[in-house]
Parts: structure tokens; sequence; C-alpha cells
């Protein structure tokens, strides 16, 4: 992102115009900066490629969900009993509803959340001892939620899958020390794969249910391996798992070829190859996110079909320690949800579409007080590639606030101005008409794609003024009993109301006090009065407005 320029906009507040690159680049923002979030994070996307997000908040011990609605963040405190949280993991739903399990730390249990379409329902679903460590969900073809995990207690592999009625669990693997790193998915069968880590043999391993038995396999045995496993199956249901080898510190890589196991080092650059996920694409390709230690930086491998491409996505200092989860879109675009742990906070980035845009300018203008009017334009080279735009606002304190970068660190207060999509021809123009004097107010413009994806392009920063002192309006008016009398006054004082009639003779008065700035109502009777045109006279603080007024009998 590129400041193309920095001006100063009529209400003399900063404004920020960004040349914003959609072609071919990472795109990242902060989606819960409330505390320390993001601690134990999975992501899913729906059936419109947004993301939902599981995480735990680590401030106040809970389990939080975060979803993208096609405009915002939507940020949900799911189990607030007790010390929750630990070790989440997401699935969807067919009805793009998630189903989360996770750690209950308070208990030792395994729990499970899921939404129902109107509320959230929370389980306890194994309570024997220890459990629910290190967890991973995959729901199947009838939405129904299988979940690996450890059992701390009896150091094994544990599996509990949902029959439609009633928890079914089992202990998959009771070899020593076995069942940390589990990660789960589903063959065309729905029957689980899982693999983890031998805590005992410093070996990789993997068990699926062949629909009468547990298979297990030592994946790989050489040296110090099966750290941070994630595995996804491929179109002929084979599995494909990456993993940290803690030996060398690397990255690595195992499939199953169809005979045997073919194991590949992905990324030998330092320390790297913690806290991996893994998704295949449409030609069952590996993508594989990781953390690498040596530089704190978060990182993302693929096969191209013929070689590796690997790429540090985030570079700012731990990026990705301790949480990070990957999904592929329906364009085979990465997403993937992470730990900013330096500062804390829950983190996202995807890759986005071919695209160009530059806002060559974004003002907000206060007109009057009552209203502020927000004029921007882009760069001619847009074509058909904007659908239209959306403008959010909030309350800041001060316009020095707004300007932390990058921009899409500040998601916290934001509500949407507009109720439809703007539209319209190039330079664009919106009028927000709810505003408050006093308060200063940031705008944040999103451009809306073709394809419906979405991205912030700029702020501007206006704090409306209380209009001079002036009589606004009178009504009714003509008047026959009551004259209604509406003022903008600017300062705290005494306002003084003088009737006139056509020879200059004072008729009624009234007296009213205004304690700030604000818009004061005046009610005078003039049933008493004939027909004729009347001057209406205020005062405040020294200034003078005048206004006309008809009394009809």
């Amino acid at each position: 992102m590129k400041i193309l320029r920095i001006s100063v906009g009529v209400c003399g507040f900063i404004m920020l115009c960004y040349c914003q690159s959609f072609a071919d680049s990472w795109h990242i923002e902060t989606v819960d900066a409330t505390g320390f979030m993001g601690l134990d994070n999975s992501i899913a996307l729906d059936s419109s490629d947004y993301p939902h997000i599981s995480y735990r908040d680590d401030t106040n011990a809970h389990l939080k969900y975060a979803y993208w609605t096609g405009a915002t963040w939507s940020i949900t405190s799911v189990d607030t009993t007790g010390f929750v949280g630990d070790y989440t993991s997401i699935a969807l739903d067919s009805s793009d509803y998630p189903h989360i399990s996770y750690h209950d730390d308070t208990n030792q249990d395994l729990k499970y959340a899921h939404w129902t379409g109107s509320t959230w329902s929370i389980t306890f679903v194994d309570t024997a001892g220890d459990v629910g460590w290190w967890t991973s969900i995959a729901l199947d073809s009838e939405d129904n939620p299988h979940i690996s995990y450890y059992d701390w207690g009896n150091v094994d592999l544990k599996y509990a899958h949902w029959t439609g009625s009633a928890w079914s669990i089992t202990s998959v693997d009771t070899a020593e020390y076995v069942g940390r790193w589990t990660s789960i998915a589903l063959d065309s069968s729905d029957y689980p794969h899982i693999s983890y880590r031998d805590e005992f043999n410093w070996d990789l391993k993997y068990a699926y249910w062949t629909g009468s038995a547990w298979s297990i396999s030592s994946v790989d045995t050489a040296g110090f391996a099966g750290e941070c496993t994630s595995i996804a199956l491929d179109s002929s249901d084979y599995p494909h798992i990456s993993y940290n080898d803690l030996t060398h510190y690397d990255l690595k890589y195992a499939y199953w070829t169809g005979s045997e196991w073919s194991i590949t080092s992905v990324d030998t650059a330092g320390e790297v190859g913690l806290w991996t996920s893994i998704a295949l694409d449409s030609s069952d390709y590996p993508h594989i996110s990781y953390y690498d230690l040596s530089n704190g930086d978060l990182k993302y491998a693929y096969w191209t079909g013929s070689i590796w491409s690997i790429t540090s996505v985030d570079t700012g200092g731990d990026m990705g320690y301790y949480g990070i989860s990957m999904a592929l879109d329906s364009l085979d675009n990465p997403h993937i949800s992470y730990l900013d742990w330096g500062n804390g906070d829950l983190k996202y980035a995807r890759y986005g579409p071919n695209i160009d845009i530059n806002l060559t300018s974004f003002s907000a203008v206060d007109n009057g007080g009552k209203e502020v009017v927000l004029n921007w334009s882009v760069d001619s080279t847009e074509g058909e590639q904007i659908a239209g735009f959306n403008l959010y606002r909030r309350e800041i304190t001060s316009v020095a606030e707004s300007y932390s970068f990058p921009l899409q660190e500040k998601d916290v207060g934001w509500t949407k101005v507009n109720p439809s999509l703007i539209t319209g021809e190039n330079p664009y123009e919106y009028t927000d008409g709810d505003v408050q004097w006093g308060l200063t107010y940031e705008y944040r413009l999103e451009a809306v794609l073709a394809d419906e994806s979405t991205e912030i392009l700029g702020t501007a920063s206006c704090a409306p003024a209380p209009p001079a002192f002036a009589i606004t309006e009178l009504y009714p008016n003509p008047a026959s009993d009551m004259l209604t009398c509406l003022l903008s006054v600017p300062d705290a004082g005494l306002v003084n109301l003088e009737l006139y009639d056509l020879s200059g003779r004072l008729v009624a008065s009234q007296k009213l006090e205004a304690s700030d700035a604000m818009e004061l109502e005046a009610v005078m009777d003039v049933s008493s009065l004939t027909s004729g045109v009347y001057t209406l006279k205020a005062t405040c603080n020294g200034a003078e407005a005048n206004a006309q007024c008809v009394v009809a009998k």
C-alpha cells in the first residue's frame, strides 16, 4: 500500500489517499485487537468464500468467534464459562453455520459449540479425565461432527463423533504418549483420517478407519518428527500431511502415493515449520501455511506442479506464533488466520484478485453542522471492476487516533453509513445527514468489486461544527395560536426572543437558557395578536438573528 499524497481537507483534518493494489498480492488486516486475541485459531470459508474464525480470548479466557459479513467483521464471545477456548477447531455445515471443538481448562473436558441458527448450543463431549487437548473437527455428509483430540490423563489419541442421537467416543491409539497435534479429515465414505504425533518415539503417525477397524502406521520415523501436524485428503482419499521436523526445525510434507509414503523437506531455511496448516487445491496440489521461528514471520508454501513456491506473508515480527490456520477459496486462493504475538491480535491474510484501483481523492466536508458531504474519485483505469462503494463511520477523540498503519488494523467501532450500495459516476458523492455537533467522525471508504470481494481504500475525518447563531425554522408560518421557533445556538448563554409588529412595537418576549452548543426550541403564544406580519428578533452573547413570521386569524 503506497500513500499517493497527504492533503488538508476543508475541515482542517489530514486526509489520506491510497493506491490500493489488488494485483496478485496479499491483503492483511487485524480482526480482533481488544486484548490478547487469536491463540489456537482455526479458519473455515463459507459458500461465499467469507472467512469464519474460532480462537481463544486469552485476556478473558473465553472462546471467541469472528466472521466476515461481506461488509464488516462480526465478533462474538461464544463460551465465557470458566477458562475455555484452548485448541479450537472450526468447521462449517451445509447452512454455513459454525461448529467448534475446544478444550475446557477449568473442567479439563472436551467441549463442542455449534450455531443453531438462533443461538449457540454448547455441549460437554468427553469428561473422562483430562481430555480435549489439540482438538480437530470435521463434519460428515449429514453435518454430524467428528473430533480427534488428545487424552492427557491417559496419553492416548481419542476420537468422538455424533451418531445423530449420542456421542460415540473411542481411544484410537493407546501406545504410550500418542495423540498430540492431532488433525482430522473425513473421506468420501465419511471415515476419519487422523495425523498426530507419537511423543514417546518422536514419530509422525497416521490412523484411519477402514470401516471395521483402525489402521495405524508410523509415517516418518527419521529423528524428531510429527510436531504441528495438519492433514488433508485428495480426490482419491489419499492423505497429505504437513508437519515440523524438530531435529532440523524444517517444514516437512508427506503424502500417500497409493503404494507408499513420499516425504519431502519443503522449507529448510532456518528454524521453520511450526504451527502448520495444509489445504489441497482443485488440482490436489498442497498449500501450507506455517511459522518461521528464525525471523518471526508468517510463511506460505505451495506446490506449482514442478517446484515449491515459498513466500513470507507477514514479516512484522512474531506473526503466526502459536496459532496459524489456512483454507483455500473457490479460486484456490489462500486465506490465513493467525496470531500476531507481538501485539496480541488476531489477524487475517488473503491472496486477492488481479485488480488495481487508485483512490485519487477522498474528503469529508462539514455542511452547516447538520451533515457531512463526502466526495471521492478513483483513477480512470477502474473500468467495470467496481460494483459500488460502502462508507463506514466511527467516532474518534482526535484525528491522530485514526492514522495507525496498516489501515485495516483499526476495526473497532465502525458502523455502515449507506443503507444500499453507493453507485454512480466518477467522481462520487454521498451526504451523511446523521451527525452531531461536537463529535469528530472518521469515515472509511470500501470498494465492492464485481466478484463481491471488498477492499478498504482510505479514510477521511471531519468534526461538524455548530452553525452560527441563527433562527433556523419558524412553524407553523402563518401561525394562529402558537409559533414554534428553532434556533441554532453555538455556545451556552441566555437567549432573548422579542416579537415586533411592523411599527416596531414590542408585542411579545421570552427568555431561554442554552446550557451548551445546541438546537433550541421555543414556543410563543401569538393567539392575542392581530393578523399581520411580525419580526422575531433573537439575541445571545452579542449575536443577533432575525426572521419574519405571519399571524393569520
